[in-house]
């Protein structure tokens, strides 16, 4: 199976760099999210940076972390 993206560049270049990138973006929120998760399982965090780093967590889709 074959899949081809198009892109009529320039006017579609923020589009085209998004294609790109996603992969990085995507690892980038997994290890933003390992390292809260790391944090709060075996860190020993004031209750202001566990929330700070739950808070976090919250704002990463889940189904972005499951792909």
């Amino acid at each position: 199976m074959k899949a081809t993206l198009s892109f009529n560049l320039p006017d579609e270049q923020g589009e085209f760099d998004a294609a790109r990138l996603g992969h990085k973006a995507l690892t980038t929120l997994w290890d933003i999210d390992q390292r809260c998760r790391s944090l709060l399982k075996h860190g020993d965090p004031s209750d202001e940076t566990a929330r700070l780093a739950e808070e976090i967590r919250g704002m990463i889709p889940g189904e972005m972390l499951e792909a």
